[in-house]
């Protein structure tokens, strides 16, 4: 309890540093919900595609023909995940180097280096939530421009692979004439044909969140500990050395 409070008093004594934080966590937010949602509402498309096809060979050769656009939403993650990370570890450095001093007057009140961790996770965790909430909410809110603008970027990316055409051609090839005609040549057609109903569209949402939250919660706890240890070891060492001389 001791070690919350403190947490949340040195979020206001740094606020600019946190504010800092906070806008970074949640445009990352933001943008690994979207990511989330893409590959999460293409799954789905590709599930109502499978749906109208027969035999596994065309549900197969489908699958291979979407797998470059899910490969391509696999990157934009990474990308996202990864720039995140790098601020992240470029923040934690400064931020903890800017505290030297706080962490040297936290062990003479006879505070534990396990007791600064866990007030440094706090500090970390409750912007990360903060920032959180605020992407969820602002999502749904304007959740029927949030459901066509991602319709509109499946479409984006069909067009630039021409994966409609492709996988139009995959089913004529396999079937006879008539049945080809179930799957559209036009890209915009093909995405619209999907139905997905606002329960749908609500569950993609609260799934892309989730996992949002819990990639950066594990990696913002994780980069915490190693830089918090790493200067609370850097700090002893130098102040040992110190007493020594």
């Amino acid at each position: 309890m001791r070690t919350a409070k403190f947490a949340i008093a040195s979020l206001f004594y740094h606020k600019k540093a946190m504010v800092l934080y906070t806008l970074v966590s949640f445009f990352a937010m933001i943008g690994l919900i979207v990511t989330f949602a893409l590959i999460d509402s293409l799954d789905q498309v590709l599930d109502q595609i499978k749906d109208v096809l027969v035999t596994d060979d065309l549900q197969s050769k489908v699958t291979n023909e979407i797998q470059p656009i899910t490969t391509l939403y696999h990157h934009l993650f990474y990308l996202l995940f990864g720039a995140y990370i790098l601020v992240l570890l470029g923040f934690q450095f400064y931020y903890q180097l800017h505290k030297r001093n706080e962490y040297s007057a936290w062990l003479t009140t006879g505070s534990s280096s396990r007791q600064w961790l866990g007030m440094q996770l706090i500090e970390m965790w409750v912007p990360l939530l903060m920032a959180a909430i605020a992407a969820f909410t602002l999502l749904m809110l304007f959740q029927p421009y949030f459901q066509k603008e991602l319709l509109s970027g499946h479409i984006f990316v069909l067009d630039r692979e021409n994966t409609s055409s492709h996988i139009w051609q995959s089913v004529q090839s396999s079937q006879n004439d008539a049945f080809g005609i179930t799957i559209p040549q036009n890209n915009q057609i093909f995405v619209q044909n999907v139905e997905l109903n606002s329960t749908a569209w609500l569950s993609i949402m609260f799934q892309s969140t989730r996992q949002a939250i819990l990639i950066l919660i594990a990696a913002v706890t994780s980069i915490t500990c190693v830089m918090v240890s790493g200067h609370c070891l850097y700090w002893r060492k130098k102040q040992w050395k110190n007493q020594l001389n």
